[in-house]
């Protein structure tokens, strides 16, 4: 009977000291180690984090992010939902054309989305990417470097052509005219 007691004893305590391990262990927002460039360019990222995910070895941080944009290119900005309810700077990343993604349980493309939905996004904790979640979860997490957004001038029109440049000589050749006939007037 002393030999069975000890052995649950051991056998208790190595439980408990494997939990213990795992939990030191364990990767929360708070102490994932944020790669430099990340917390560059993203760097409330623990608070935003609202879970760390793991996969194949690699660690993603899970954020909830408000579309602003999606440009006719295909580029998405967007700001990421802070702990407090705020949003991030803006961020800006270029996902596939054919990527859906859920909104209200349902597929949709991204370039379909509008100003202000809420989507889900995975960001790597070891660089600075980003992937939306795809509407079917058996589709594999694309990473997009996050990309400071380049706001865009907006392109003139380009409707006038040469007139205005025949207008001005022939006025100015009006002018130049008019002052050679009064330089004649003037000398008789």
């Amino acid at each position: 009977m002393n030999k069975f007691l000890r052995a649950s004893a051991i056998s208790v305590l190595c439980t408990i000291g494997a939990i213990a391990v795992s939990q030191a262990q364990s990767v929360t927002c708070q102490n994932a180690q944020y790669e430099s460039d990340l917390l560059a360019r993203f760097p409330n990222i623990a608070k935003a984090c609202s879970d760390i995910i793991s996969k194949n070895g690699e660690d993603y941080a899970v954020v909830t992010a408000r579309l602003d944009r999606v440009d006719p290119s295909g580029r998405v900005q967007l700001r990421v939902k802070q702990a407090d309810g705020s949003y991030s700077k803006r961020l800006s990343i270029r996902p596939r054309p054919d990527l859906k993604v859920s909104v209200d349980g349902k597929p949709a493309r991204v370039q379909d989305l509008a100003e202000n939905q809420e989507i889900t996004a995975y960001v790597k904790v070891r660089a600075p990417e980003m992937a939306l979640a795809p509407a079917d979860p058996q589709e594999r997490y694309v990473f997009i470097p996050i990309e400071e957004p380049q706001e865009q001038m907006a392109a003139l029109p380009k409707t006038a052509g040469l007139l205005p440049l025949f207008g001005l000589l022939g006025g100015m050749s009006l002018l130049l005219g008019g002052w050679l006939t009064a330089m004649r007037h003037r000398r008789h």
